[in-house]
């Protein structure tokens, strides 16, 4: 298991303390974003940064980005490897849901790694369908990485008791939305699928980056999912996201996958 050192900044000022008042802890009222930095670069940077723009815009967040890119660049080239986690509140206010109108507070964590390992594909993991359900959110937040995780958090738990590195999660209709903490891709027919994120479920970065690269190759992915009882259909499946990039699943509630066919997809993909 990877050790990491912990620091954190507070609007680019070193500090361990949190404010009792700040939004972030009173409400979940804010964003966040975890960034792999890889010799001092931060990997997809790009939609990061353009996520957490999207969910200021939608929240009405004050953020100033321009001091935001700089400090996270300062911080990723300090760090060298290891992950660059910012969260945006809104800050500290009185008692009440109405929010001040003010700048929202950044902070910026950095969890440094002892290795730099760069592995595109992880090894291939045992997984499952989970039993917990995402509900549906309000479409201002749909596909947002708000504060707000107690989902993840009691599916957390669930995975933990199966001994799973990840696992697949429905929505309350019995569809497939992603798992606990990536998003997934699953070949059905020779053609790979991603499900849609519309009421439920996260956009995350590293999906966005497969789909744009499946396009450029003129083999784009269907936005289209499968119901609980059609898992049967999935001949092969991965996880992704920022920090583990590609996970292939050698085996779906005991039933064996084909692992080949996600690393030929990332072999042609990277």
């Amino acid at each position: 298991m990877t050790e990491f050192n912990i620091t954190t900044f507070k609007n680019g000022v070193a500090s361990t303390a949190i404010n009792p008042f700040d939004r972030a802890f009173l409400y979940g009222d804010g964003l966040f974003t975890s960034v792999r930095i890889y010799e001092g670069q931060p990997c997809l940077w790009s939609h990061h940064l353009y996520r957490l723009q999207q969910g200021a815009q939608r929240l009405s967040l004050d953020v100033d980005f321009k001091q935001l890119e700089l400090d996270a660049l300062q911080k990723a080239a300090l760090l060298v490897n290891g992950v660059l986690k910012i969260i945006i509140s809104r800050g500290d206010s009185e008692r009440g849901y109405l929010p001040p109108k003010q700048p929202a507070v950044v902070y910026i964590q950095l969890f440094q790694a002892e290795s730099k390992a760069n592995d595109l594909v992880m090894s291939p993991i045992e997984s499952g369908v989970l039993l917990g359900q995402l509900g549906q959110v309000m479409p201002q937040l749909a596909g947002l990485k708000t504060l707000n995780r107690l989902e993840q958090v009691i599916l957390r738990q669930e995975l933990a008791t199966y001994g799973w590195a990840e696992g697949l999660v429905c929505d309350v209709n019995g569809l497939v939305v992603e798992g606990v903490y990536s998003n997934c891709f699953f070949l059905v027919g020779g053609q790979w699928w991603t499900p849609p994120i519309y009421c439920s479920g996260i956009l995350g970065v590293m999906r966005t980056e497969i789909i744009e690269r499946m396009q450029a190759q003129d083999n784009p992915p269907l936005f289209q999912t499968l119901h609980l009882n059609d898992l049967g259909r999935i001949e092969a499946l991965f996880f992704c996201n920022a920090l583990t990039q590609i996970v292939p699943v050698r085996q779906l509630n005991g039933r064996i996958l084909n692992v080949s066919a996600v690393t030929t997809l990332a072999n042609l993909l990277f």
